[in-house]
């Protein structure tokens, strides 16, 4: 059982261009195996400060982002201003997603997964795999150091493998695996680095054949 976050505790800011930056360069094992899988359209479910989303609009003609915050959407949408090439913010329902099947060519999240039980996660997973043709997230790992929300469950990538393998079926090739470039460690001194890890998890979610 995973208790329900409290998004309350979710930080949210119009961020500066090195800011901007920053998370991008951190996050960029999530985005390079987004833009792999976009096929000219992009969702992201979970804005957060728009920075991935902002980024990804410079290369995928149609980049839509979707939260049920109205709090967070409103910072969000200037940073998509700020740094997006035409991004598109939608309020919604991630577990009802007002989209077509097969809208987008690969989904993405970061950060989302790890509030959620088993049985949600298998909830969104589905829901995003009708509306999009393949899945990328990441979220903490069992080495990152702290709770920023204060439910956040953190697990190795076997773990990750296991539980959405058994949400998706047969049909999906799941693959899960540390970030191999992870620069939110840089922080710490190299002995640290080398006892903690890398601080997230990539998953992937891509349909076989």
């Amino acid at each position: 059982m995973c208790e329900p976050a409290n998004w309350d505790n979710f930080r949210v800011e119009t961020i500066s261009p090195g800011t901007f930056l920053k998370r991008n360069l951190i996050h960029w094992d999530l985005l390079r195996e987004t833009l792999r899988r976009a096929r000219g359209a992009v969702l992201e479910v979970g804005v957060g400060s728009g920075a991935q989303s902002a980024l990804l609009s410079r290369w995928v003609p149609r980049t839509v982002t979707l939260d049920n915050d109205r709090r967070i959407l409103d910072v969000a949408l200037r940073n998509l201003s700020r740094y997006g090439r035409g991004a598109v913010a939608v309020e919604g329902d991630a577990f009802r997603l007002p989209f077509r099947d097969g809208t987008f060519g690969v989904s993405l999240s970061q950060g989302l997964m790890e509030h959620f039980g088993d049985e949600s996660i298998g909830e969104l997973l589905r829901e995003q795999l009708r509306a999009c043709r393949s899945v990328v997230f990441s979220v903490p790992s069992d080495r990152y150091p702290r709770q920023d929300v204060g439910n956040e469950r953190l697990m190795p990538p076997e773990r990750w493998r296991e539980i959405v393998s058994r949400a998706v079926g047969g049909g999906y090739d799941v693959r899960a695996r540390y970030y191999r470039m992870d620069l939110e460690a840089a922080k710490y001194s190299l002995l640290a680095r080398r006892n903690l890890g890398s601080f997230s998890v990539l998953v992937t979610v891509d349909p076989r054949g």
